[in-house]
């Protein structure tokens, strides 16, 4: 996963990368279970995005809140939205962002819904209360691009030929760094589930090798949804490393241009993606948007 980090800019501070997961040849160690996971702890409370791109458009805005360098979990966040684009901040939206982290461990995120209207630069005022702290708000400043880097909502799904079961005669572990067996989410390919007329859901996500450990929790998410409807709806894990001794990036990352790592989408049954959530997701935040997504 992509987190960002801000530095100073005017009245809100600018959001700068922090580095992303599955960009790199080789795994990185993984961090001690919080969403930061670089450096040394930093003192005071901090906001992290755990998106890598905000766009035109509908956006879930995902972060991370950080205290002396631990995970904050179920503060009461509320965010405004401001558009800066012509360089005097505008307030467009406020919302509340709720905490979602049942099987994340000691992290979790925040996720807000919002849209933006148009590219260039925006800010957010995040106020977070936290039990046994004063209420505390951070500025944070990031670009909205005009058009979506991977595939996004109402794109064709592309029709990636990622390998089966078949393709390397039944040994799951050349295609899965899961340490359960998730045979059931590699008997079919994306090309072929998202045109035989069922709706499908992919994770694209290494379980084992995740910097954030939020992979392994997503796909147990996807695994438990499958044992449940995979007769109605495909699942489809893509593992995020073509080869476990080289790391080099799976052919499927490349062609659906994803630079971070889980990703999880959803496609209809006429192929087309009807949603996407980056980051770590929960039960909690995903079988509602499942279930109505799917119409089951």
């Amino acid at each position: 996963m992509n987190y960002k980090k801000w530095m100073t800019l005017g009245g809100f501070v600018l959001l700068i990368g922090l580095g992303a997961a599955c960009g790199s040849a080789t795994p990185t160690p993984a961090p001690a279970a919080t969403p930061r996971g670089l450096g040394s702890p930093a003192p005071g409370l901090e906001i992290l995005s755990a998106n890598s791109a905000h766009v035109v458009g509908p956006n879930r805005f995902a972060f991370g809140v950080i205290r002396d360098g631990r995970s904050v979990r179920e503060a009461q966040v509320h965010l405004k939205f401001y558009d800066l684009t012509s360089g005097v901040a505008a307030a467009t939206d406020e919302t509340d962002a709720p905490f979602f982290g049942d099987n994340l461990g000691e992290a979790g995120l925040y996720v807000a819904h919002t849209t933006f209207d148009k590219a260039g630069d925006w800010g957010v005022e995040a106020t977070v209360n936290e039990t046994g702290h004063a209420p505390e708000t951070q500025r944070i400043a990031f670009e909205v691009l005009a058009q979506d880097p991977s595939p996004g909502s109402g794109d064709d799904a592309p029709r990636t030929k990622n390998p089966t079961l078949r393709d390397v005669n039944g040994d799951r572990t050349k295609i899965s760094s899961a340490l359960d067996d998730d045979s059931s989410l590699h008997q079919i390919s994306i090309a072929d589930a998202v045109t035989n007329g069922k709706p499908t859901v992919i994770l694209f996500a290494t379980p084992h090798f995740c910097t954030t450990r939020t992979c392994g929790p997503s796909h147990q998410v996807v695994m438990g949804l499958a044992q449940n409807y995979a007769d109605k709806v495909n699942f489809i894990h893509v593992e995020v490393y073509k080869n476990f001794e080289t790391f080099e990036i799976a052919d499927a990352l490349r062609e659906w241009k994803l630079e971070t790592e889980p990703w999880l989408f959803f496609v209809d049954k006429h192929g087309k993606i009807v949603e996407k959530f980056e980051g770590g997701i929960t039960a909690k935040e995903i079988v509602p948007a499942f279930l109505k997504f799917s119409g089951l």
